[in-house]
């Protein structure tokens, strides 16, 4: 009695439970079959080697939707070499370069500010042609003899205290940059910091312009002191193009810094 009463009870809760699968059941296979069809349509459109693949994965997704059997995806075997290559992850390379001028901030911005003036802080620069109160083009010296050339966009400008800017557009250079000007110190002048944040590593910028990030940095703000400071620029790193010295520390060529 106790083992039929058991076996009732037991029916009467699997029964709801068994009819309930078996709705949502459809409901998956409905939804497999919609899925399949929309990756399907979506392969097709997209076309070559990627849009077979999606289109198999559609058909498989489909087929299993409307048998109600496991989903079973086709091999698809592209041909070597048209895989998409993933551009691997760089983290931006930062640079920093620090000087004490002996001047008024203003007249550091000032010439700074005037980004036509950068050439003669930076040899490696042919020209800079300004083109609006807020974008300019950069053209260097590249390395194969060929112009390599950035368009500049000002991001921030704070008189007397801070330029930021980016580069803008198609470029085999793509960087970010900023100049801050505070009071030095001991009422010594002006500390002036370059940033330059490269999205490329040093060793593929120096094979564009010659030199790395961080001798661009601490040359400019060397040339920049000496321009300030004197009136005139020293005949410093006036080498042949190829000998840039790649590989030398800046302070053992140039001197430190103050």
């Amino acid at each position: 009695m106790a083992s039929n009463s058991l076996s009732a009870s037991h029916r009467a809760a699997v029964g709801p439970a068994l009819r309930a699968s078996g709705r949502a059941g459809m409901a998956g296979r409905w939804a497999a079959m919609l899925g399949g069809t929309a990756l399907g349509l979506l392969g097709a459109r997209r076309g070559g080697w990627g849009g077979i693949a999606l289109g198999a994965v559609g058909a498989g997704l489909f087929l299993a939707g409307a048998t109600g059997g496991p989903l079973a995806l086709p091999t698809v075997v592209l041909p070597a070499g048209i895989l998409p290559r993933r551009r691997p992850h760089r983290t931006p390379e930062r640079t920093q370069s620090v000087v004490t001028i002996a001047a008024p901030a203003e007249e550091v911005y000032r010439f700074w500010r005037n980004f036509a003036n950068l050439p003669k802080l930076m040899p490696w620069l042919d020209r800079v042609d300004v083109l609006s109160a807020t974008e300019s083009q950069w053209i260097a010296k590249g390395t194969d003899g060929e112009p390599v050339r950035w368009r500049v966009a000002l991001d921030r400008v704070d008189e007397n205290e801070l330029l930021t800017w980016h580069t803008a557009g198609e470029t085999p250079l793509p960087h970010r940059a900023s100049l801050m000007l505070k009071p030095a110190p001991g009422d010594r002048g002006t500390e002036v910091r370059l940033t330059l944040v490269h999205r490329h590593p040093p060793a593929e910028v120096a094979r564009l312009l010659g030199l790395t990030p961080e001798r661009q940095a601490h040359d400019a703000l060397l040339r920049l002191k000496q321009r300030i400071e004197t009136g005139e620029l020293s005949t410093l790193d006036r080498q042949p193009h190829g000998n840039r010295g790649l590989g030398l520390n800046p302070a053992s060529r140039l001197g430190g810094v103050e």
